[in-house]
């Protein structure tokens, strides 16, 4: 899994939070590419982990990749992350 975040931004804080309390060992570096707001531009970070893809039927704007708990994370096709789930309960 490869998901970009903002270097200052609380969505590095969230995703690194919930990696750490799944027990999912993931590296942090600098990515090549700022976003651009406006007039400003915004650093991002690449983090890394060892997480398996899955795939939902129907949905092919969004990646998501399972946690040992079975939440997910979403990014968009792009890689960024748009949020993290928990999954319904399979009936």
């Amino acid at each position: 899994m490869i998901v970009y975040v903002t270097d200052m931004g609380s969505d590095r804080k969230e995703l690194a939070e919930v990696l750490i309390e799944e027990g999912v060992t993931y590296q942090e570096c600098q990515a090549h590419f700022e976003r651009e707001r406006g007039v400003s531009s915004t650093g991002i970070m690449e983090i890394q982990a060892n997480l398996p893809e899955v795939r939902k039927p129907g949905v092919t704007d969004e990646r998501f990749w399972r946690l040992p708990s079975g939440r997910l994370i979403v990014t968009d096709m792009e890689n960024n992350l748009d949020r993290i789930e928990i999954p319904p309960p399979v009936k």
